[in-house]
C-alpha cells in the first residue's frame, strides 16, 4: 500500500499530512489531479460496462443484475457469519 500511495503522491494525485488526532497516522487526501483520474477511471469503467452489456437484451441484463444481486447477498450474509 505504502509504495502505491507513494507514486500517486510523486505523480500530484493526493497529500498527505500528518493525522493531528495520531501522530502515528497520516491522513490522504485527493488533489485535484487525483480527482479528474478518478473521474476519468469511473467513466471509463461505465462505458466498458455497458460495452459488455451492449449485446444482451434489456430482459437479459435485467437477469444478469438479479442474479448479481443475489450472489452479492450470499457473499454478505457469509461474511457476517
Amino acid at each position: 500500500m505504502t509504495s502505491r500511495l507513494d507514486r500517486l503522491e510523486r505523480a500530484g494525485h493526493l497529500v498527505r499530512t500528518a493525522d493531528p488526532a495520531d501522530r502515528r497516522a497520516l491522513l490522504v487526501r485527493l488533489t485535484d489531479a487525483g480527482r479528474a483520474l478518478v473521474d476519468e477511471a469511473v467513466t471509463a469503467g461505465l462505458a466498458e460496462q455497458q460495452r459488455l452489456l451492449g449485446g444482451m437484451s434489456p430482459a437479459a441484463v435485467r437477469r444478469l443484475d438479479d442474479l448479481l444481486r443475489d450472489l452479492l447477498a450470499s457473499v454478505e450474509e457469509r461474511a457476517g457469519d
